[in-house]
């Protein structure tokens, strides 16, 4: 009467439960309860069996009677029967006829072991349940099996991808909800072990349900139904979750199958038997890929339009909406989830990565989560989790070891032979299939008619980094040192993969507390791009530890001769930027570096068009140029240009003086030749082009421009520099202004390819691409290529808005408005309006609107 229908459970955990004097009980009271079950009956229940009784644990078997009669017996009851008799009586007094019939009775049944079923699953979420997401792509895939004439359909994906819980979303969607679409049909909810309990002891499915009628012996369930259709009120659908063969073994897992496939070919003329089941990629490929080649598994199973066959995959990842659902209902604020960037949200619809971020940052409601920083936290919890914590641990280490070894750490290419990388070891199947179903490896089957060609690979290339990685860590005895870092150097050319590398080293050095090592990373030959991320990486761990060695680092004069200006490039101008540059004005001794972060937060407050805040860096700004002679006998200082734009924009108003020192140094100056741009020159120039622009002086901007490129020819080689490419923008946006087009055009075009063929170095540089955009959509819109001019207006202004460049807005809107106007796109132009006057009310920058709005 137990085995596989759990009659009644619901019921004694609810009984349990009261007698226990708790309303839900938590997976750290099950000591207690356990304790308290003992006081009163003498017997002991563990508290791992509680757990599974209360479906905090996995349940691969049925409940013992011992287990039953304790429970039964803590409620006051003589044993287990006589609780179930106790029940049975209440369940079955005098009711409706209809709650009578054997279609009741056997839904009744279903109700209780899919109740139980999908309490167990909601308790062993890595996320609460109630702050999941139902899978939009499941629901629908469901949807078109029921109304198909399929038999089966399938759900398969690695593991943690989500399939348990979006079969509980479905279930209470079709089944089991308040509002279900299907109240009327029978679904019965298991999991695959439950199952396995009786199938592998003999039972067929037939049999088994025929026994749900328990109307004695030689009743046979579908036939019954099928020739008494007016007893019969809908479908009945069978869910099994959990085909694992890992759990199960294969052996077992096989026998499983074959049972499965009988009963759901005999239910050719049985079109209202529904299966529905979820599965490992891995254990798909390894059982259920061979039968795809019959014809009848073809009629008989839907597989869905999402099927790759390659990765034996047919659930998509969550949807971005799906994803930042789930974050709003784990009480992030829409403000802190509307600046991720576009990159680690397509991180986080993977659902397991989500789960782990979401426990990295369970307290929530904070006003900015650093994704970088948590990118790394999740990857490593998640090999923590899936490989140094299992019992294959070694076996597992010992394949990627061979895996990386094959792709010569990457650089030999992505796949490797899986013959090659097992040759036939026996011992190693076990592991190499745990590493396959939890999403470390991934097979693809390249296999024809001819030839059998199966090729493996990281999941994702952050794997591939991490394990690169760790394989120079253990071949230099654990320990980040000059030795190591020069291997790293020498074996890999500037990449995103070697900066990526060059994190994880930085990380264990950091975690293991390895100071020479930390310093020693800092004083590499690096590109800057690479030298910012890992000054970025180092400062965030620190702040996120809160740690006080921060300070303790780099000793004093370290930053003498390694300037953190070198550092420090226009990727840094964003407003996520803000804190790390505060951070970095405790480290920096030299004015040239001082100045270099003042200037940066300068820019960002000019860019928020926040004028107090410009009040407090231009403060700073000049004592930093009064006190250095070499920036005082400038002929225009960084403080005083910044200080011209900063009264243009204020009051309207422009020194007369100042206006004429800007405009003869802008005549005049010379340099020698060879001589470097200092961190005081590149601020004079950035400010000067943007005071010709602001003053409408498109030809004084193109002229100052054009001798900045010939003055230094170092330029023409530092094509990734975003100090060049924003003077480019700058030249670009003057041409347009004197109709010259094809110039602008030209310019615009060529930063765009820069922009995208080296995306990687310019991971938080967006205003780069917003300038580009911007312009691309005035020149577009003065080609009469409207909907190219639309779709890079619009693109540019939702960036703009998202990352608060509010000066990019204003410069935005001058170009869409024409474009609105001249497309009689009356709705969108006065949304974009109502973005300026929110803009007007936010700033006391009082002529900002005005002057460049119409530039």
């Amino acid at each position: 009467m137990i085995d596989l229908s759990y009659d009644f459970i619901n019921t004694l955990q609810s009984e349990v439960l009261r007698q226990f004097g708790v309303d839900n009980l938590q997976p750290n009271q099950c000591k207690l309860l356990a304790q308290a079950i003992l006081n009163h009956t003498g017997k002991l229940v563990s508290e791992t069996t509680l757990k599974r009784v209360f479906g905090f644990a996995v349940t691969q078997h049925s409940f013992s009677r011992y287990t039953l009669n304790t429970l039964a017996q803590y409620c006051r009851y003589k044993d287990w029967d006589d609780f179930q008799a106790h029940y049975y009586k209440k369940a079955f007094r005098p009711r409706q006829q209809a709650d009578l019939s054997r279609w009741g009775e056997v839904k009744k049944k279903a109700n209780a072991v899919s109740q139980y079923t999908m309490l167990t699953l909601k308790n062993r979420s890595g996320i609460p349940f109630d702050h999941t997401a139902p899978r939009q792509y499941c629901l629908s895939h469901i949807d078109r099996f029921l109304e198909s004439q399929y038999a089966a359909t399938v759900f398969i994906a690695p593991a943690g991808w989500g399939k348990s819980l979006a079969l509980v979303h479905a279930a209470e969607h079709y089944w089991f909800g308040k509002n279900a679409v299907h109240p009327q049909d029978v679904c019965w909810f298991i999991n695959a072990h439950a199952a396995g309990s009786l199938l592998l002891k003999g039972f067929s499915l037939s049999s088994w349900l025929d026994n749900q009628l328990n109307l004695g012996n030689g009743d046979n369930f579908r036939e019954y139904f099928s020739a008494h259709p007016e007893e019969k009120s809908g479908r009945l659908v069978l869910i099994i979750d959990g085909f694992d063969e890992i759990a199960m073994g294969g052996d077992k897992l096989k026998l499983l199958y074959n049972k499965l496939e009988d009963f759901v070919y005999s239910n050719d003329q049985h079109p209202w038997i529904k299966v529905i089941l979820s599965i490992r990629s891995s254990t798909w490929s390894e059982v259920f890929q061979q039968s795809q080649q019959s014809p009848a598994f073809r009629r008989f199973w839907f597989l869905g339009a999402e099927m790759d066959e390659d990765t034996s995959t047919n659930i998509p990842m969550l949807t971005e909406q799906e994803a930042k659902s789930v974050l709003y209902n784990a009480d992030f604020e829409p403000e802190t989830v509307r600046l991720f960037s576009d990159s680690f949200l397509q991180k986080l619809r993977h659902p397991y990565y989500l789960q782990l971020f979401t426990q990295l940052n369970s307290a929530g409601g904070q006003t900015f989560i650093d994704e970088n920083l948590s990118l790394f936290e999740i990857i490593s919890h998640f090999i923590q989790n899936r490989l140094f914590s299992s019992p294959n641990n070694a076996f597992k280490v010992s394949i990627i070891e061979k895996l990386l070894q094959l792709l010569d750490m990457g650089r030999a290419g992505l796949y490797a032979d899986k013959a090659a990388l097992l040759k036939q070891n026996p011992e190693l199947f076990p592991a190499y299939r745990e590493l396959l179903a939890d999403n470390i490896l991934v097979e693809e089957n390249l296999s024809q008619e001819i030839m059998f060609n199966v090729k493996v690979r990281f999941a994702h290339n952050f794997l591939l980094e991490y394990f690169t990685a760790m394989h120079y860590i253990q071949a230099h005895g654990q320990q980040v040192n000059n030795e190591l870092l020069s291997s790293v150097l020498g074996d890999f050319p500037q990449s995103p993969f070697r900066m990526y590398v060059f994190k994880w080293l930085l990380r264990y050095a950091i975690t293991h507390e390895q100071t020479a090592g930390i310093q020693s990373v800092f004083t590499l030959p690096l590109a800057t791009p690479e030298k910012a991320h890992l000054l970025e990486y180092l400062v965030l761990h620190y702040q996120q530890e809160g740690n006080p060695r921060f300070a303790q680092v780099f000793p004093a004069g370290y930053f003498k001769k390694n300037p953190i200006s070198t550092f420090i490039s226009d990727d840094f101008v964003h407003f996520k930027k803000r804190k790390l540059l505060q951070a970095l004005l405790s480290l920096a001794e030299s004015s040239e570096d001082k100045l270099k972060i003042r200037s940066n937060l300068y820019i960002i407050a000019l860019m928020q068009l926040d004028a107090e805040q410009c009040e407090i860096e231009l403060s700073n700004i000049r004592k930093i140029c009064t006190a250095d002679e070499a920036v005082r006998d400038m002929r225009v200082t960084p403080y005083e240009a910044y200080y011209f734009i900063y009264e243009y924009l204020k009051f309207g108003v422009t020194d007369e003086a100042a206006k004429e020192k800007i405009y003869h140094f802008a005549l005049c100056w010379s340099f020698p030749q060879q001589k470097t741009i200092s961190v005081a020159d590149e601020a004079v120039f950035r400010a000067i082009s943007f005071i010709f622009l602001l003053l409408g002086d498109h030809q004084h901007l193109v002229d100052f421009t054009q001798r900045l490129f010939k003055e230094h020819r170092s330029f023409l080689f530092n094509r990734t520099d975003p100090f060049r490419l924003m003077m480019l923008c700058w030249k670009a946006q003057a041409h347009l202004a004197l109709n010259d087009i094809n110039t602008a055009k030209r310019i615009n075009r060529h930063v765009d390819i820069v922009l995208k063929h080296f995306s990687t170095d310019f991971f938080n540089g967006r205003h780069l691409e917003t300038l580009q955009k911007i312009i691309a959509a005035d020149i577009y819109a003065r080609e009469n290529e409207y909907n190219k001019a639309v779709r890079a207006g619009e693109y540019a202004m939702e960036t703009a808005l998202k990352l608060d460049f509010k000066i990019f807005v204003l410069l935005n809107f001058g170009v869409l408005n024409r474009i609105y106007h001249h497309l009689q796109m009356d709705k969108q132009r006065k949304e974009a309006q109502q973005k300026i006057e929110m803009i007007r009310d936010s700033t006391t920058f009082a002529q900002a609107l005005p002057n460049l709005m119409h530039l």
